[in-house]
C-alpha cells in the first residue's frame, strides 16, 4: 500500500469517528432519564387535556347512563345472605396481591376469598353476596363483576366516566405477542339478573374465589402487578376443571384513572416488568390459547447475531435464518427471524422455540419456552453456562460437539450448516463476474489465510468484500459487497472460489456455510485443509495447507475446467442429498421431538 493510499484510509477512518461523536451526544441526551421525564410528563398533559375535552363532548348521555345503571341497581332482588364466610383481601398501591392476602386476618381459613384493590368501591350493598352466590366451589370456582369507572368532576372528567372498565379479561394478540384486553371496555354500564356468563379471566377490580380451588391451584401468583395476578390465578383456576364467571348483577366501582384508550382496552402495559416477566414465564402458553396453530405446528422464533434489521442483509446468519424458516413454514410452522436487538421482543419470548444462531453474543432463555442454541461459529465464546442454560445445543461441528458434551449436562447434537437450493443453484455466468480466482468474504480486520496464500503463491483473486484495503493492492477489490441474492450469479461465473475459516472455526472443524452455497451452484472450490471438508463433500472440494499448495490445485482446476466442473457437480449432487435446509428443519423438529421440547398445548 503506497503512503498516499494509507494517509486517505487514515483520514477516512478519522472522519468516521468524528461523525459518530455528534450522533453519540444525541443519543446520550435523547436517551437521558430527565430528557424521558420531560418528554412523558409533556405527553400526559397532553392526553390529559385531550381526554377532558373530549369528557366534555358527551357528559350529559354518560350521566344519564350512569342513572339508568343505579336505577337497575335499586330494583334488583336482594341475594340470600351470605352463608360462607368471606375473607376481603384489600390489595393497597404498590403491594402485590400475594402479600396482601398474606397479611388478611381469616384468609387461610375463610370459605371465599374476595380479592379487590382498595380503590375499589361499592354502589350498593348487595354486590359481594351476588358474586359469593355464584361460586359453588365444584363448578364455578370463582366470579367476577362488572366494574366501572366512576363519575368525576369537570376538572378530572374523562370520555370513560360512567363507562364499563372490564367484565372481564382475555389474551389478544397484538404485534405478534399477547396482550391483555378487557373486550367491554367502554360499554354502557347495565345490570340484570341474568345467569352468570363465562369469562376468561379477571382483574385486580374485585374476583371472589373458593378458597380450597385457590389453594389448589397455587395459591396467589408471586407478581408485581394485581391484574397479571388475578388473571393468572383465574387462568390456573381454569385449567384444574373450574368456571370462573361474570355476574351481571354485580357492580363495583374501579377509581383508577385511565389517560389513554389504549390503556382502556389494555388494562396492562405490555411495557412494563411484570408483563414481560409474565411472557416470559407464560408466553408460549398464553399465545397458544389465544391463536392456536393447527395440530402439530409451532411457533419459532430464530435470533441472529447481525445487530440490527438496518445492517442485517450484509450478515451471512442472517440469511440462513431466513432460508431455515422457509424450510420450516413449508413444513406448517409460524416462524419469525429477528436481529439480536429484537432478543427480548415480547413475539419472541411468547414463541415456543427459540433458536439462538450463536454469533459473538449470548441471549437469556426464557423459561416459558425451549431454549435452543445452535453453534455455528466462534466456539471460543460459548461458556458451560450459556450450554446449561438451554434445552438443546446444536453443533456445526462433530468435534465441537463432543468437547461440549464433557462440559455441560444439556443435550448436545450435531446439526452442520446447510444451504437453500432455490436460491443456490447453477446459473447463467454473467460476464462481469467472471474470474480465473475470487473470494468472496469480508477480511473482518484480519488477512485471511485463503488470500494471503493465493498472493504468496503468485495469483491475483479477484475480490468481494469490505475491509481488504490494507491487505491487498486495491485492483484485486471488485466490490465491497454482494447481495445475497446475487450470490448465485458471482458463484456459478468464477471458475475457481477460494474459501477459508476463522482459526478456531478451522481448529474444531466447522465448516463453513460458502462452501455449501458455492459447492449447490457447481462452483468449482478450494478450501484449506480441513478434515471434515473431506468427509463431508467427499473429495469435491480441493484444499491446500500453503501458498504451494493452493497455486497448484488451482492451477489444476483452470487447466481442465470441465473436470473441475464435474467434480463441483458431484458436490452439488451431495449437497441437495444431505446439506439442504429442507434438511435442516426436519433434523431441527426430530431433535425437539426426541428431547421432550415440544409442547403438548401447540397442538390445540
Amino acid at each position: 500500500m503506497s503512503i498516499a493510499d494509507d494517509a486517505r484510509r487514515r483520514a477516512e477512518a478519522l472522519a468516521r469517528r468524528a461523525a459518530r461523536r455528534p450522533r453519540a451526544a444525541f443519543t446520550a441526551v435523547r436517551d437521558h432519564r430527565s430528557t424521558r421525564a420531560a418528554t412523558g410528563t409533556g405527553k400526559s398533559t397532553f392526553e390529559r387535556a385531550a381526554l377532558a375535552r373530549r369528557a366534555a363532548s358527551d357528559r350529559k348521555q354518560r350521566g344519564a347512563d350512569w342513572a339508568a345503571l343505579l336505577a337497575d341497581l335499586e330494583t334488583l332482588p336482594a341475594p340470600p345472605e351470605l352463608a360462607r364466610t368471606v375473607a376481603t383481601v384489600s390489595i393497597e398501591r404498590g403491594e402485590t396481591a400475594a402479600a396482601a392476602y398474606a397479611r388478611t386476618p381469616g384468609a387461610d381459613d375463610a370459605d371465599l376469598v374476595c380479592l379487590m384493590l382498595a380503590t375499589t368501591t361499592a354502589i350498593e350493598p348487595h354486590w359481594l353476596a351476588r358474586l359469593a352466590a355464584a361460586v359453588d366451589g365444584v363448578t364455578v370456582t370463582a366470579a367476577a363483576p362488572t366494574a366501572v369507572h366512576p363519575l368525576r368532576g369537570a376538572s378530572r372528567a374523562t370520555p370513560h366516566d360512567g363507562r364499563v372498565r372490564t367484565v372481564g379479561l382475555v389474551v389478544d394478540v397484538a404485534d405478534d405477542a399477547p396482550v391483555l384486553r378487557a373486550p367491554d371496555a367502554g360499554a354502557a354500564p347495565s345490570a340484570s339478573t341474568g345467569a352468570p356468563v363465562p369469562i376468561e379471566g379477571a382483574s385486580a377490580a374485585c374476583v371472589v374465589v373458593d378458597r380450597r380451588a385457590l389453594d389448589a391451584a397455587g395459591g396467589i401468583p408471586e407478581t408485581a402487578d394485581a391484574d397479571i395476578a388475578c388473571y393468572e390465578l383465574t387462568r390456573r383456576l381454569r385449567a384444574r376443571g373450574g368456571q370462573v364467571v361474570a355476574v351481571p348483577s354485580a357492580v363495583v366501582v374501579d377509581e383508577r384513572s385511565v389517560r389513554t384508550r389504549r390503556a382502556l382496552d389494555e388494562p396492562v402495559p405490555t411495557d412494563t416488568m411484570a408483563w414481560r416477566g409474565y411472557v416470559d414465564a407464560h408466553g408460549p402458553e398464553l399465545l397458544r390459547a389465544a391463536s392456536p396453530l393447527p395440530t402439530g405446528s409451532l411457533r419459532i422464533a430464530f435470533t441472529v447475531a447481525a445487530p440490527s434489521d438496518k445492517v442485517a442483509a450484509r450478515w451471512g446468519d442472517w440469511h440462513l435464518a431466513q432460508a431455515f424458516a422457509r424450510s420450516l413454514r413449508k413444513l406448517g410452522h409460524v416462524v419469525r427471524v429477528q436481529t439480536f436487538d429484537h432478543s427480548d421482543d415480547l413475539a419472541a419470548r411468547a414463541s415456543d422455540v427459540h433458536v439462538v444462531v450463536r454469533g459473538l453474543r449470548s441471549v437469556r432463555r426464557s423459561p416459558g419456552q425451549a431454549h435452543v442454541l445452535w453453534v455455528i461459529s466462534h466456539p471460543e465464546h460459548i461458556s458451560e453456562r450459556e450450554c446449561d442454560d438451554a434445552d438443546l445445543v446444536l453443533v456445526a461441528s462433530t468435534r465441537f460437539a463432543d468437547e461440549l458434551r464433557t462440559r455441560t449436562r444439556t443435550p448436545v447434537e450435531v446439526m452442520l450448516q446447510a444451504t437453500d437450493i432455490e436460491r443456490f443453484n447453477p446459473r447463467v455466468a454473467d460476464p462481469q463476474h467472471v474470474h480465473d480466482v475470487a473470494v468472496v468474504a469480508k477480511s473482518r480486520d484480519v488477512f485471511r489465510p485463503a488470500v494471503a496464500a493465493a498472493i504468496e503463491g503468485g495469483l491475483r483473486p479477484a475480490i468481494y468484500g469490505s475491509g481488504w484495503e490494507q491487505f491487498v493492492d486495491k485492483d484485486l477489490l471488485v466490490r465491497d459487497y454482494v447481495d445475497n441474492e446475487e450470490l448465485p450469479v458471482v458463484y456459478s461465473s468464477v471458475r475457481v472460489l477460494l474459501s477459508d475459516h476463522w482459526d478456531t472455526m478451522n481448529a474444531w472443524g466447522f465448516v463453513s456455510n460458502r462452501v455449501f452455497d458455492a459447492l449447490a451452484c457447481e462452483t468449482p472450490v478450494v478450501s484449506e485443509d480441513l478434515p471434515e471438508v473431506d468427509e463431508l463433500f467427499e473429495g469435491t472440494v480441493l484444499t491446500f495447507r500453503n501458498a504451494s499448495d493452493l497455486r497448484a490445485v488451482v492451477d489444476e482446476a483452470l487447466a481442465d475446467p470441465t473436470a473441475a466442473r464435474a467434480r463441483a457437480a458431484e458436490g452439488r449432487a451431495i449437497v441437495v442429498e444431505r446439506h439442504t435446509f429442507d434438511h435442516r428443519a426436519a433434523q431441527l423438529l426430530e431433535a425437539l421431538e426426541r428431547n421432550g421440547l415440544m409442547p403438548a398445548a401447540s397442538s390445540s
